[in-house]
């Protein structure tokens, strides 16, 4: 089995080098019809999911895995090879050979997506294919009209309504390059001038290592795209230097986890699924990078304000000077970012499109293989664009399944128009109320989100609940923004909460008490959909200066009074009364009425003046 693995991992690493060659061409060469542009894509991703991993496997299953790779591959084929052909049927299948060509082209699609994921995903999208069948038994306003299998089977494999639709698309010529730029910025270089930026800035501050935390998962976070990712990456260097300094292992895992899973709403990259959301809301990419930095920012603030209201509580101390970076190694190090963050902004700035602004700052990365982070030249740069080749192919592999198995999802919706019949059960369970639509959207993204990765819950929730928060007046890209927040917070989110579990694990730590810190580091985050859906200022939407800088403050106000609120700690540790009136000051805060505004500001003063019956006597 040896020699068969070793064979496996050269197939794996052949594969993955086409699908990065592809996905770097794609940007400069964008004349391939979509049908077949897709089809490459998957026909590429396929085998990267059916053969990783075979050497713990048996020789049967060795070989179904090989057979369903060749079949997909196949099938992929076919559509490249009969493009024309196919295009003229306008989805209507010729015979029952293409019948079953569609079904087994669905059947692998939903296994990839189990393989590379959780079974939730594939599961709901079974559930949607029954409906498809079964659905004209369903008596009154959820029933529809009979298909039979062909016609399904027609509409998901022969048209780019179906599988190879507009989310394949987005993962094929948009997410996969950025996947690329980050793998490429990491293995080049990229993750030690993160961290060293990270230790220089915030390293010697009260609880400095877990600030340390935030601006590197922050910073990391914005080309992983994944909250677990960010986890692993950056609390293996995070956590042992915040135990090591006296900080307690759950408090540790709840740093990285609530600041890696923010690394997804910061801008520039934030990850594949704002890539969805500039196709979904018809919204340049750089208008939603704009429109995120606010609120991502305010997400860290509350994050730091948190790190450090629990480090005057504990006593926590910074760094020693002597363990920080020189600046002048910290600068030489996090060349290897900047140059092509540079190179991305510059190109997105004048207009260029993302993908073709990624494929530059791609090719930037290249020569930054061949040195250390001391910028020595390193006989061994072979082994990181190797690992960037590899680390690229496996995430293009996740995204592309999560895609293609929500894009069977989207394509029933639209086929049976169940997606028009939930909007309006929606609208109609919270009587037109704004306020509960939010609250629904926020609970069901949630629960979406507990099982699936943050590009598949933002897409499910966004498929059914953005259309209701649109017919209600929101803003699009509001409406989205809102959807993809609760999306991403579903890993800190009880009782599934995957970055919590990831990061509890690296600190040994009881992941309970690590949920219940994240929860406490992060509550005031979770009504800041709330705040820019309400307030468009908070988004750069329309308005001028001045209402910008006053919405600005007055979220930052409630961010560090709910914060200190929910923590127990100002200035010191908070009694009973101190805890509900801060709590109570945040909340007005939050609110845009100039009267609120004033008590909230009255109350903020009062709380500045030290009073003493506010603290706990003695502390």
């Amino acid at each position: 089995m040896k020699e068969i693995d070793r064979i496996l991992l050269r197939v794996i690493f052949v594969f993955s080098c086409l699908l990065t060659l592809f996905s770097l061409i794609l940007p400069v060469y964008a004349f391939i019809p979509n049908l077949i542009e897709r089809a490459i894509h998957l026909g590429l991703v396929i085998p990267l999911v059916f053969l990783r991993g075979n050497g713990e496997r048996s020789k049967p299953a060795l070989f179904l895995n090989l057979l369903i790779s060749a079949l997909g591959l196949s099938l992929c084929l076919y559509i490249i090879i009969d493009f024309r052909g196919i295009l003229e049927q306008y989805g209507i299948v010729k015979n029952h050979l293409q019948t079953l060509m569609g079904l087994l082209m669905v059947l692998i699609v939903l296994e990839s997506a189990r393989r590379m994921i959780k079974p939730v995903l594939p599961t709901i999208a079974l559930l949607f294919l029954l409906y498809a069948i079964f659905g004209h038994h369903i008596p009154g306003f959820f029933g529809h009209l009979k298909y039979d299998l062909s016609q399904i089977s027609g509409m998901l494999y022969l048209t780019t309504g179906g599988i190879w639709g507009q989310l394949t698309g987005i993962s094929a010529n948009l997410i996969a390059i950025f996947v690329i730029l980050g793998a490429f910025i990491g293995s080049t270089g990229g993750e030690v001038g993160f961290r060293k930026i990270s230790v220089r800035l915030a390293g010697r501050l009260r609880g400095g290592p877990a600030k340390v935390a935030t601006i590197g998962s922050a910073m990391f976070g914005t080309i992983s795209g994944s909250a677990s990712a960010n986890v692993v990456t950056t609390g293996t260097f995070t956590i042992p230097m915040m135990k090591k300094l006296g900080f307690r292992p759950p408090f540790a895992a709840a740093v990285e986890a609530v600041a890696s899973t923010g690394g997804q709403i910061m801008p520039p990259i934030m990850g594949a699924g704002a890539f969805i959301m500039a196709e979904l809301t018809e919204t340049p990419y750089l208008k939603i990078a704009i429109s995120a930095a606010i609120p991502a920012i305010l997400y860290y603030l509350t994050c730091w304000i948190g790190i450090h209201f629990f480090a005057m509580r504990d006593g926590l101390r910074g760094l020693d000077p002597q363990e920080l970076p020189s600046w002048q190694e910290t600068i030489r190090a996090s060349v290897f970012f900047i140059i092509p963050f540079i190179i991305l902004i510059s190109l997105l700035v004048q207009m260029f499109t993302p993908q073709y602004s990624a494929f530059w700052a791609v090719l930037s990365t290249f020569p930054f293989a061949f040195f250390t982070a001391e910028w020595k030249f390193d006989r061994n740069f072979l082994p990181k664009i190797k690992r960037a080749i590899e680390e690229s192919g496996s995430q293009i592999a996740m995204i592309a399944s999560i895609c293609a198995c929500a894009q069977i999802i989207i394509a029933i919706l639209s086929y049976t128009g169940l997606g028009v019949k939930i909007s309006t059960f929606i609208v109609d369970l919270s009587g037109g109320s704004l306020f509960l639509t939010l609250l629904f959207t926020m609970i069901t993204c949630i629960v979406l989100g507990m099982e699936v990765p943050t590009t598949a819950s933002y897409i499910m929730a966004a498929i059914v609940a953005a259309p209701v928060l649109i017919k209600l007046g929101i803003h699009p890209l509001a409406a989205h923004l809102f959807i993809f927040y609760y999306a991403i917070l579903s890993a800190i989110t009880p009782p599934v909460c995957g970055a919590v579990y990831i990061a509890s694990g690296l600190a040994e730590a009881d992941w309970m008490e690590t949920a219940r810190y994240s929860l406490r580091l992060s509550y005031a985050a979770f009504l800041l959909p709330f705040a820019f859906v309400y307030d468009y200022s908070l988004l750069l939407l329309g308005g001028h200066l001045i209402p910008i800088l006053l919405s600005i403050l007055r979220t930052t106000m409630s961010m560090v009074m709910l914060s200190g609120g929910f923590i127990g700690q100002f200035r010191r540790t908070l009694n009973p009364i101190g805890r509900v009136l801060l709590f109570g000051i945040g909340i007005l805060w939050i609110t845009s009425l100039w009267i609120l505004d004033l008590i909230a500001f009255m109350g903020t003063v009062l709380i500045f003046l030290d009073k003493k019956w506010i603290y706990k006597k003695g502390i």
